[in-house]
């Protein structure tokens, strides 16, 4: 840290600043990782019970470059918690996927990829190949960004 000033505040200021970045990080991290768990599941467990693609690549190259970009950006930019300053201080030697972000990740992205796989393959029985395409897409759409 590099301090053009002697005032207390600013220090103070600057881990508040450094605080919310580190918290941003870690929601954008959990959102990107786990939405793309959840394209990886609905992919791999669709092709594992034979069933045809769920997704077309086109759709998931949509998703990954639009639907993700914009969402993770926001939540990289979000205002840091009014309490920030009240929680105890990071554990240096604890990495950015401590206190359990990697299960919840995986939790989170098993259920999105499993949600999508029922979509689609109810979809598929009662309305055909295109029609349940586009509703595995919708469905990992509105999972990604809640709209």
């Amino acid at each position: 840290m590099i301090l053009t000033d002697d005032n207390f505040v600013t220090i103070v200021e600057a881990v508040k600043q450094g605080r919310g970045i580190y918290e941003n990080i870690r929601k954008a991290i959990h959102f990107l990782i786990a939405t793309n768990i959840g394209e990886i599941v609905t992919i791999f467990i669709g092709l594992l019970l034979g069933m045809n693609s769920p997704l077309l690549a086109i759709q998931l190259l949509w998703i990954n470059l639009v639907t993700d970009s914009f969402p993770a950006i926001a939540l990289g930019l979000e205002p840091e918690d009014k309490d920030i300053m009240n929680r105890k201080p990071k554990d240096a030697r604890k990495g950015i996927f401590a206190d359990g972000l990697w299960s919840k990740i995986i939790v989170e992205g098993t259920m999105l990829g499993v949600l999508t796989l029922l979509v689609f393959s109810f979809a598929n029985k009662y309305y055909g190949l295109e029609v349940a395409r586009t509703m595995a897409f919708v469905t990992l759409r509105i999972n990604r960004d809640g709209t």
